[in-house]
C-alpha cells in the first residue's frame, strides 16, 4: 500500500519548536492547542468507525484550526545552560559527550539506543528527529542539508535547555500515536508524555508531491482472506505509494520478520488496511516506502511494547489537513490493481516465505494481539519540572 505530499507551511506543521528560546507560559495554558482537540469530543460531530479507520467530521463550517505557534526569541538560550560543547559531534564520534547526548535524547523521549558513548545509526536518527522538530524543518529541506547529523554547541544548548518539552497535538489520557508526514517524524504519547519519538520514512512521492506509482511483480501464498493457495501465485500489480492522512486504530500485528508481497517488514502494526508501522533496513531522510511507515529495525523491537490494539493513530498528511478533516475515501490507501502492461500472470512452484495476504478492502484478523500493556521500557523519558515559569514547547510528530 502507499502515500502522498506537499511542503508544509508553519500553519500546517507540528507546533514549531521554540528552539530553547523563552516561551510565554500563556501560550501553553491558553493558545498552544487551539483547535487541536479531537473533533469526536464535539457532541454535534459525526464519527464513522470502520474497523481500523476512524473518520470524524467536525460540526459546523469551521474545521480544526492550525496549532498556535509559541513565541520565541532566539534559536538558543541567551546564556549557556550547560558547559559549551568542546567540538561538534557526528556519526562515528565516541566519548562521554556522546553518552550525555544519548542520555538526554532518551530523557526527552527519543530513541538513540543504548547510552554507550558511540554515535551510531540509532543516535543519528534520533538527532534527525530532534533537529526536524526543534527547527520545524520540512523533510524536503532537511534532506538537502549537509549538516543533518552534526551536533553543534547551539544544538547542544537547545537539547539541554531544562524547559524543553514535547507535547502532543491531540492531548488526552491513555496511549496514542501521532505521525507527521511533513517532517517525517512519529511519536507515541502516554498520558500526554512522549515515550517514543522517531524519524520515519513514509510513502514515496513524485516531484510534484503526489504519491509515486509503482508496478512490481508480487508473489502471494494466500488469497485476500488469508487462505493458502495450493501453489504460490505471482501477480504483476500496480498501485500508488500513498500514506493517507486521517484518524485510525491499530487492528492487528505480527511478531518477527514478515515477508509481504512487496518486501520485508519487522514486527508490523497495521492501522489502515495493509498500511503498518514496521521495522525496515532502510529508513532514509525522504519518503521511500510503498505506503507503510518505516522505522528502524532496532526500534521495531521497542515499539510493540508501547502500543496495543485499539490505540488511535493520528496522521497529518502532506497537504496540510488536520487528521479529522480527511473523509473516509481520502483516508483509504491505494489498493493493488493489475499491471496494464503485464503480458501474463504466472504461477510459481518455487517455495516462498511470503505470508502477507493480497491487498483488499477487508483487513484480515490479527494473529498477534497484545492483551496487556507491558511497562514502559527503560528508554521512557522522565520529565522534570522547569526551573522557571517559562516553558519551551514543541509538538512532536
Amino acid at each position: 500500500m502507499n502515500e502522498s505530499q506537499s511542503r508544509p507551511t508553519d500553519a500546517r506543521s507540528w507546533l514549531p519548536a521554540a528552539a530553547a528560546g523563552l516561551v510565554l507560559a500563556l501560550v501553553v495554558g491558553v493558545g498552544a492547542f487551539a483547535g487541536g482537540s479531537d473533533a469526536s469530543d464535539d457532541p454535534n460531530s459525526s464519527t464513522v468507525d470502520n474497523g481500523s479507520v476512524v473518520v470524524t467530521t467536525p460540526s459546523g463550517a469551521d474545521q480544526p484550526s492550525a496549532i498556535a505557534a509559541p513565541v520565541a526569541t532566539d534559536n538558543a538560550p541567551a546564556t549557556p545552560v550547560v558547559a559549551p560543547l568542546a567540538s561538534p559531534l557526528s556519526l562515528g564520534s565516541v566519548g562521554d559527550d556522546v553518552r550525555r547526548l544519548q542520555e538526554r535524547l532518551t530523557e526527552l523521549g527519543f530513541q538513540p539506543g543504548p547510552s554507550d558513548g558511540q554515535f551510531g545509526s540509532g543516535t543519528q536518527q534520533a538527532v534527525w528527529a530532534f533537529k526536524k522538530l526543534v527547527g520545524n524543518i520540512a523533510w524536503e529541506d532537511f534532506a538537502e542539508r549537509s549538516d543533518q547529523t552534526v551536533v553543534t554547541d547551539e544544538l547542544w544548548q537547545q537539547l539541554f535547555d531544562p524547559t524543553v518539552r514535547f507535547l502532543p497535538r491531540r492531548p488526552g489520557p491513555g496511549t496514542h500515536v501521532e505521525v507527521h508526514l511533513p517532517t517525517q517524524v512519529l511519536a507515541v504519547f502516554r498520558d500526554d508524555e512522549p515515550i517514543f519519538i522517531s524519524h520515519i520514512s513514509s510513502g514515496e512521492l513524485r516531484p510534484d508531491g503526489e504519491p509515486a506509482t509503482f508496478c512490481e511483480t508480487a508473489t502471494y501464498d494466500t488469497d485476500e482472506y488469508g487462505s493458502p493457495y495450493p501453489e504460490p501465485v505471482t501477480k504483476q500489480v500496480c498501485a500508488e505509494s500513498k500514506s493517507p492522512g486521517g484518524v485510525f486504530k491499530f487492528n492487528r500485528s505480527y511478531d518477527g520478520q514478515r515477508v509481504s508481497p512487496l518486501g520485508g517488514m519487522k514486527n508490523p502494526w497495521y492501522f489502515n488496511y495493509g498500511i503498518a508501522i514496521h521495522g525496515a533496513i532502510n529508513v532514509p531522510t525522504r519518503p521511500a516506502s510503498h505506503g507503510c511507515i518505516r522505522i528502524s529495525n532496532s526500534l521495531a523491537d521497542v515499539f510493540p511494547e508501547l502500543v496495543e490494539r485499539g490505540d488511535r493513530v493520528y496522521v497529518w498528511g502532506h497537504d496540510g489537513k488536520e487528521p479529522e478533516q480527511y473523509s473516509e475515501r481520502e483516508s483509504l490507501p491505494s489498493f493493488n490493481r493489475p499491471d496494464p502492461n503485464a503480458t501474463t500472470t504466472t504461477t510459481s512452484t518455487t517455495t516462498t516465505t511470503t505470508t502477507a495476504p493480497a491487498t483488499t478492502t477487508t483487513a484480515p484478523p490479527a494473529t498477534t494481539t497484545p492483551t496487556t500493556r507491558p511497562p514502559v521500557s527503560t528508554t521512557t523519558p522522565t520529565t522534570s519540572a522547569p526551573p522557571t515559569t517559562t516553558t519551551t514547547t514543541v509538538a512532536a510528530p
